[in-house]
Formats: structure tokens, sequence, C-alpha cells
């Protein structure tokens, strides 16, 4: 009997860590802001932080990748408790980041909650579960996209087919915003292709041989999606939050490439940063 308990236990270590290492999600830092609600209602959440974690830390989202290790920061604000019977609701807001690029604002949060419920990775519904794969699904996909042109873009569906369950749910507050940015997201097809552009670049350089062209080629291609995407949607916020993460880098590159045209365009684009790009423009 004592040999069958140890085996159960390694059995179920094994399967601790096989979960880890095979998911997205290598840190996730939730924090919840429960200023809005009163003593009592606070006493419910004691591990609602805690929970979220482990779940993306935990959960496979994808069989196919397996090495993203990517990085989210959560912060979400309970606004309100409401009771009818046995059902608790929670209406809140949240903010979804990897401190980049990568920035979501989720409002018109709901979901049911009771103290100690734990989260299943399932692929019906579930408010919450459903809310934190929609989300990791959207990170995924912006992810795999500097891998590949296009990468995410079965992801990308992932998320959207989450927001259309939720729309047709008992549960569709904030659904159907959360529909409209995954589709529009998605059909931005020139953030997505200097997404990748731009990282093909860095690895180009970062090869043991450098082949110069490449870079060359890749942002060439970045500056004319770039052109082509103020023309048909001007300021847009999803890429002004790229440029915010990587200016730097994406100036010393046309710097380096000795494109001026590009860093011209940058300095009025991205007038945040003009003062990079006017630097690399005087060398």
């Amino acid at each position: 009997m004592t040999h069958n308990k140890y085996l159960n236990l390694r059995f179920t270590i094994f399967l601790l860590i096989g979960s880890i290492c095979f998911a997205q999600f290598i840190d996730v830092n939730a924090e919840l802001d429960l200023r809005r609600l009163s003593e009592g209602d606070r006493s419910i959440f004691s591990t609602l932080a805690e929970d979220m974690e482990n779940y993306l830390l935990s959960t496979q989202f994808s069989s196919e990748v397996n090495d993203l290790e990517m990085f989210i920061e959560i912060r979400l604000v309970l606004e309100s408790v409401s009771r009818s019977g046995s059902q608790t609701t929670i209406n809140g807001q949240a903010i979804f980041s990897n401190t980049l690029d990568q920035y979501f604002y989720a409002k018109g949060i709901q979901f049911p909650y009771s103290k100690g419920r734990k989260m299943y990775h399932t692929t019906a519904f579930e408010p919450l579960a459903s809310f934190l794969d929609y989300y990791a699904f959207m990170f995924i996909a912006t992810e795999l996209d500097t891998w590949d042109y296009m990468g995410g873009t079965s992801y990308f569906n992932r998320a959207v087919e989450i927001a259309d369950l939720g729309k047709d749910s008992d549960w569709s507050s904030g659904w159907d915003d959360r529909w409209k940015k995954s589709r529009k997201i998605k059909s931005n097809q020139y953030l997505r292709s200097m997404r990748f552009n731009y990282f093909s670049a860095l690895d180009a350089l970062a090869a043991e041989e450098v082949d110069l062209t490449i870079v060359q080629n890749a942002m060439d291609t970045f500056y004319e999606d770039l052109l082509t995407l103020d023309k048909k949607m001007g300021s847009n916020k999803e890429t002004l939050h790229f440029l915010k993460a990587y200016h730097e880098s994406i100036a010393e590159l046309f710097g380096g490439l000795n494109h001026k045209s590009a860093l011209k365009f940058l300095l009025l684009y991205d007038h945040d940063n003009k003062k990079v790009y006017e630097s690399y423009l005087k060398n």
C-alpha cells in the first residue's frame, strides 16, 4: 500500500511538472483592486488572484507551440458584487499587458463567483475561464505573428470563437466589444506584417552570418506597411503601442540602413518618440 501511495505521488508530481512545461506562460502577475467593494465583500476574493495566475500558468493553450515563455500582467478592478438567490455575480474591468507592446483594456466584465471556486480549461463557455482563455489566445496569436508571417491567425480565430460564445451566453456583457477587438486586430494585416518583419530583421542580425539583404528587405517592407496602414487606417492605437515598445530599436535599424524617409515618417506618425527619430536623422 505504501509503495502504491508513493507511485501515485510521483505520478501526480509528473503531471504537474508536465503541465507547467507545456504551458505557454512562464510568469503571470495578477493584481486585484477591491477598493470599490465593502469589507465584507472583499473577503470573498482572497484566492482569486492566485487562482487566475495558476490557471494561466498551468493550462496548455496550444499543443503545437510549447516554448513561447510569455509574461502577462493583469489588473482586475472589481466594481460591484450582486446576489440573487445562491448566485453571486461580479462586475468589473481589467487591463492585460505584457509590459511591452500588448495592452488590452477589458470593460463590462461579468461572471459568477464563489470563494475557492476553481477554474478548469474547457471548450464549453465558462464566464471567468473563457475570459482568461480569450486574452491568452490574443497574446499567443500576437506572439506567433513574430515567428511566422500571419502565424497567429488560427489563435485570433479561437479568440473570436470564444467571443462569439460569450455574446450568445447568459453572461454577454462586454463580449461584443471583445469580438470586435479580436477581429479588428486580426484584420490589421499591415501591423501584423510590420511585427513579423521587424523581428525577422532582428533575427537576421543575430545570425552567425549576417545577411544585410534580409535586414534591408524586411525593414523596407516594414516601412511600406506603415505607409499603407497610415493611408487606410490613420493613427492606430495598436500600432502606437508597438512603436512605443520598440521605437528605439526600430530607429536604430533604419538609422543603420540610412533609411531617412522611414525615420522622417516615423517622426510624424509616432510623435511621442520624435526625439529618438530626430537623433538618428542627425547622424
